[in-house]
């Protein structure tokens, strides 16, 4: 799997790019992680779908990946916290 410039995952670069507490779109996310390596478009957005702590859909696709992002109800991104957000089920 490609990595970013600096060596990191495409997962690693999403997680990255996320200042503390922020909340971002799924584009500008995108935007970010695109800056940080050369994973193509398809590799981007298929890792912020299988990050997303709270689809369920994505946690059967993807069971190897670990998760941390929230998908809020305006549809967009936050890092996700046990501490703020609701426990996710399946």
């Amino acid at each position: 799997m490609p990595k970013g410039h600096t060596g990191q995952t495409c997962a690693e670069a999403i997680k990255a790019s996320f200042a503390p507490g922020e909340v971002v779109s799924s584009a500008e996310l995108f935007r970010r992680v695109k800056k940080l390596g050369s994973w193509n478009d398809e590799t981007v957005w298929q890792h912020q779908m299988s990050l997303i702590v709270n689809l369920p859909p994505a946690r059967r696709h993807w069971v190897n990946s670990r998760p941390f992002l929230f998908l809020r109800p305006d549809g967009r991104y936050e890092i996700y916290d046990d501490h703020k957000h609701p426990k996710v089920a399946d």
